[in-house]
């Protein structure tokens, strides 16, 4: 299961804030840092309401994703 949690740019190292200056995110004060079992992603932190109503989409994509993948 991801384990997810909102953090404040500037609290992330140089590089990182690099990758999100490069991905035209520098301007975000937080981001969503996503821990699955083989990958970390960067992502816009979701609103309280749309992230409830997006979860059951996302573990669809996810479920779906790691069949794909081979990873299940």
């Amino acid at each position: 299961m991801p384990t997810q949690f909102v953090v404040e740019v500037d609290n992330l190292p140089p590089v990182v804030q690099g990758w999100l200056k490069a991905a035209n995110l520098g301007d975000l004060e937080t981001v969503e840092l996503v821990f699955t079992d083989r990958e970390v992603l960067l992502r816009k932190p979701r609103s309280q309401p749309l992230r409830q109503w997006a979860e059951p989409v996302i573990d669809k994509y996810d479920k779906a994703f790691r069949r794909l993948a081979g990873l299940e």
